[in-house]
C-alpha cells in the first residue's frame, strides 16, 4: 500500500497553496548547519549514528484563477 502524501495548505488572497511532502533524506547535521555548534542544533534536531539529520522535500502546489502552478526545487 502506498501512503498518502503529507499536505498542508493554506488560502493567501486569491490563492490556495499546498506543501506536500514529496519524500525526505538524510543529509550530514554538520554540513547543514554551518557554523551553529551541534550541541545547539541536535536539541532541535537529533542526528543518528552517522550524524545524518532527517530532511523534508517538498513541493507546492499553487491554485489560483488561472490554473495551476507546481514548484518543485
Amino acid at each position: 500500500m502506498i501512503p498518502e502524501p503529507l499536505v498542508e495548505s493554506r488560502q493567501l488572497g486569491g490563492w490556495r497553496i499546498h506543501a506536500i511532502q514529496a519524500g525526505g533524506q538524510r543529509l550530514d547535521g554538520g554540513a547543514m548547519f554551518g557554523v551553529v555548534p551541534k550541541t545547539l542544533w541536535e536539541r532541535r534536531i537529533p542526528p543518528d549514528e552517522r550524524n545524518r539529520i532527517q530532511l523534508g522535500m517538498r513541493c507546492l502546489l499553487i491554485e489560483h484563477e488561472i490554473g495551476l502552478v507546481l514548484i518543485d526545487t
